[in-house]
């Protein structure tokens, strides 16, 4: 078997030079999940699948479908939009929850996917056929709705570039990265425009890392004029700035290379050839939703969100998702409303 290439920099270079070599993380995080030739997601589409790279609760049981379609149910909206699908594991599920449930009230789902890969959208084509709308971004799936829909979305903030900081005996600072004789290296910059974020008001102690999902605060505003009714639900793991940083004094950015954790300056070794992650900060969800017009309804564990539909306690996919001190506890499951 041929072995990975550990060279640090190579195609990302001309990006390094171009930026003269100061590249914020936010950005080298972009590149290494999102470049359409080398970026992560590009090349890693062959191994979606139950032992694939991109595996995700959906793929192993249907609690969490069967939790997703009755919150649906409860809001009677028809237009379903699913954003970064995956696979499709959950659409195909929930597709089918749905069904049974609203023929009943002879009403019929549209459910729409959001996926940027031309790849994923093929694939996803030929595994649901007609059964699904896909588009390349929310404002094509919102036109097609009407703007009144039912949005959720499962893994998919943590997969959003992060801003890294780190506290100062007085001041933040900002991580980016260059290339030095050794390779890719760590620089700290003076955080003069931080951006908005509840992680900024807590008593971090000095050294303290935190990460903020700034780019899905912007994504998120800039389809929101598009949607005029309906709730969002997001789906990922993460919780409250104590929650996640408890015990993290390096945050918590990390990849993942066959499915083995990578941290520390491992993450710079394998650019686009390893996912790359950081926990959700629930709280900036809820306040960027209200600053955005979005009512809060309900915020939950996923344990909590999925506990009233548990039907085999025995079943080993069931009891992973309902986990108290794993992922029952782990995800968290935000509903917010917009009239």
């Amino acid at each position: 078997m041929q072995e990975p290439d550990f060279r640090p920099t190579g195609w990302l270079q001309p990006h390094f030079e171009a930026a003269d070599n100061i590249l914020r993380f936010d950005r080298f995080m972009e590149l290494c999940l999102y470049d359409d030739e080398n970026g992560y997601y590009s090349r890693q589409i062959r191994s979606i699948g139950p032992g694939g790279d991109f595996s995700t609760a959906p793929a192993f049981s249907p609690l969490l479908a069967k939790a997703v379609a009755h919150s649906i149910r409860l809001t009677g909206l028809q237009d379903v939009i699913e954003i970064g699908p995956g696979a499709g594991h959950l659409a195909v599920t929930l597709r089918h929850e749905l069904k049974s449930s609203f023929l009943r009230f002879r009403k019929r789902v549209r459910y729409h996917l959001v996926e940027r890969s031309p790849r994923l959208q093929s694939l996803l084509r030929k595994k649901l056929a007609r059964s699904v709308l896909v588009h390349s971004s929310m404002e094509d799936a919102l036109r097609a709705s009407s703007g009144a829909a039912f949005i959720f979305s499962n893994e998919l903030v943590d997969a959003f570039p992060v801003r890294v900081f780190q506290k100062g005996e007085k001041n933040w600072q900002e991580l980016s990265l260059c290339i030095g004789e050794a390779g890719i290296a760590e620089r700290w910059l003076p955080g003069n425009h931080l951006p908005n974020s509840t992680l900024f008001t807590q008593p971090w102690t000095s050294g303290q890392r935190c990460e903020v999902h700034a780019s899905y605060r912007q994504w998120l505003q800039s389809w929101l004029p598009h949607w005029k009714t309906g709730c969002i639900l997001t789906i990922d793991y993460g919780g409250t700035p104590s929650e996640i940083y408890h015990r993290k004094p390096a945050g918590t950015v990390r990849g993942y290379y066959h499915h083995e954790r990578v941290t520390g300056t491992e993450l710079y070794q394998l650019p686009g050839k390893q996912d790359l992650t950081a926990d959700v900060n629930f709280d900036d969800l809820v306040h960027w939703g209200e600053e955005l017009g979005l009512r809060l309804r309900a915020l939950l564990s996923q344990r909590e969100y999925c506990g009233p539909f548990l039907q085999d306690p025995s079943s080993a996919p069931e009891r992973f998702l309902t986990d108290l001190h794993g992922a029952g506890q782990a995800f968290k499951a935000l509903l917010q409303e917009r009239n």
